[in-house]
């Protein structure tokens, strides 16, 4: 699947006049709503009927994470963002560990929501440093990932300059990705290679590609 066109989008949401609301919102961000209903369909062929790229599914009401299984159950070539979800890490862990490709808290503008579907369409993952740091250190205490063991190690703003790292950026790019000295940058890199038992950027950045399927952050 390519992102050379905007999203098919459809919308899971319980309350009509705002699932309505967000559905005429969505379209005027340039995005195609194939479907707004308040439950999702039943059934892997009638999911994969509505032709959706991404479905927004609103885990504020009751079920919703459920609903969030379902899908990702059913048809896992969807991807799925959460809506309307609360910024605390508990709330937004169980959204991933259901089957998420991200989330979009509950005072995200209608930008932010229509640039996370179109991140969503081109797999790049939507987590804070803060959860992705929570999610390596479950990742690390699974078996078989003794070589990424290290990463749980690693700090918030490590975990962003490894990101940065995996998509070859410099250290001068990084510092001015994250308005930091160039000095600081380094230091941050003697660190991450120092946890992770490497000595080269390279093999940084292929531990953090195969981390799992959130190496990179947005919302």
């Amino acid at each position: 699947m390519t992102c050379e066109s905007e999203p098919r989008v459809a919308i899971i949401m319980e309350i009509g006049l705002f699932r309505d609301a967000l559905a005429r919102a969505v379209h005027r961000a340039g995005l195609q709503v194939v479907e707004s209903a308040a439950t999702a369909p039943e059934g892997t062929e009638t999911l994969n009927q509505l032709g959706a790229d991404v479905v927004f599914v609103d885990v504020s009401r009751r079920g919703g994470l459920e609903t969030l299984q379902r899908i990702a159950s059913a048809a896992p070539e969807i991807r799925l963002l959460a809506l309307a979800v609360r910024d605390r890490e508990p709330d937004v862990l169980a959204c991933i560990e259901a089957g998420a490709a991200g989330y979009v808290l509950r005072d995200a503008s209608l930008e932010e929501l229509a640039d996370a579907a179109r991140r969503a369409l081109r797999d790049e993952p939507l987590a804070s440093p803060h959860v992705i740091a929570e999610l390596m250190r479950r990742v690390a205490t699974l078996p078989g990932h003794g070589r990424n063991a290290g990463l749980h190690e690693l700090t918030s703003r490590e975990l962003e300059v490894v990101q940065l790292i995996e998509r070859g950026l410099s250290n001068k790019e990084i510092a001015t990705q994250l308005s930091i000295a160039v000095t600081t940058v380094k230091n941050h890199v003697h660190s991450i290679l120092k946890k992770l038992g490497v000595q080269r950027r390279g093999e940084a950045a292929s531990i953090m590609r195969g981390s799992g399927p959130f190496g990179s952050t947005s919302l």
